[in-house]
């Protein structure tokens, strides 16, 4: 065959060959484009305008069949896939359905690699705690004040008081600096072990119980004075929380101390509330006039902690008086309620020992 003949044959076989190779190009384009789309290669300097005049189709369409941002930048060699004429809505949707994919895949395939390190047999992390729970053995308390502990059963299955308890509470709120006791009021002992079994049986520490009277204290007529009263805080719960639960008690009286670690409970025939804002040591500053008539004590009257006590948990924050405290009240408050009016007449009157026959009821609203 003559040599010259067969040059049409060569070069019509080199650019069968440049067909194949384009076609597989534009078949393997990790792009977007479907049938009857055309894929663009970016030259150097072309801009959107130009390229949508090329093919006779607008540069939004451009830009939402290829997930460009309007000001976005291209560059030499990038694929653009030019939409199909009268199809653009449904390339763009296809485009950025492929793209969400696409950043899902990429997303799985980081939680994959960040999983590898984690072995199957390691514990998942442990979920904080409920502040208000199911106590494990109802009824029972468990008590610290400075080095002293004391685990008791106060309440028994169905909420009545275990007499036999008294003995080791009123040991564990004798007075600090004398160590003189007195008998603790059975009913004030019944509140503690509701308080406790509200709060999952948590960690009381006693601030101060019973206290003998003296001419130097504040309050005249103190509940702490004849075994009716207690000062204490429990480890996790946040003296808001505390001082809420303890308000639910009918014929009862609570002291709200912000600047201190501790709240007030005593027993009494009415019911009473007061906040005082003075630390510890200082007179009383009461947030109304009324308060003073509901208070049992001022903070400068609580013991001293005994040597080795445990600092209170938190919720004794470094709050100030507000000019003009919020109405309501409750845990979330920004400022505490106010003082309720209580009649001092009768306010530190004898209790009875509380046994009702519906002890889930007892002592409460």
């Amino acid at each position: 065959m003559d040599a010259n003949a067969s040059k049409p044959a060569r070069s019509s076989f080199r650019l069968r060959c440049v067909a194949l190779m384009v076609s597989a190009a534009v078949a393997l384009h990790t792009g977007y484009a479907e049938a009857g789309d055309v894929v663009h290669v970016v030259a150097k300097g072309q801009v959107l305008v130009q390229i949508a005049k090329r093919y006779r189709t607008t540069v939004d369409a451009i830009r939402a069949a290829n997930g460009l941002r309007p000001g976005q930048l291209l560059k030499p060699g990038q694929e653009l896939v030019i939409p199909e004429k009268g199809k653009e809505a449904e390339a763009a949707k296809k485009a950025a359905a492929q793209r969400a994919a696409k950043e899902n895949k990429k997303a799985d395939a980081k939680e994959s690699a960040a999983g590898k390190g984690k072995k199957k047999g390691d514990p998942k992390p442990a979920k904080p705690e409920p502040i208000v729970m199911k106590p494990k053995r109802p009824g029972f308390v468990k008590l610290v004040r400075g080095s002293e502990r004391l685990e008791t059963q106060l309440l028994t299955k169905h909420g009545r008081l275990v007499p036999s308890a008294l003995t080791g509470l009123g040991k564990m709120m004798r007075h600090g600096p004398s160590g003189s006791k007195t008998a603790i009021d059975p009913r004030l002992a019944t509140l503690l072990g509701m308080v406790s079994d509200h709060f999952g049986g948590r960690t009381i520490h006693i601030t101060s119980g019973f206290r003998p009277y003296s001419p130097t204290q504040y309050t005249k007529h103190s509940n702490h004075n004849l075994g009716r009263a207690i000062d204490f805080s429990i480890e996790g719960v946040p003296n808001t929380m505390l001082r809420d639960f303890c308000r639910t008690f009918r014929n009862a009286g609570v002291g709200y101390y912000p600047n201190s670690t501790f709240v007030h409970l005593d027993v009494r025939t009415t019911k009473a509330f007061w906040i005082d804002y003075s630390r510890p040591g200082e007179a009383p500053r009461y947030d109304s006039p009324v308060a003073q008539a509901s208070a049992d004590e001022s903070t400068a009257d609580v013991d001293q902690a005994p040597s080795g006590a445990t600092p209170g948990p938190v919720g004794a924050g470094k709050e100030t008086q507000p000019t003009s405290p919020a109405q309501g009240g409750g845990s979330g408050d920004t400022h505490p309620p106010p003082s309720q009016v209580v009649d001092p007449s009768t306010g530190n009157s004898s209790t009875q020992d509380p046994t009702p026959r519906n002890p889930s009821k007892a002592g409460q609203n």
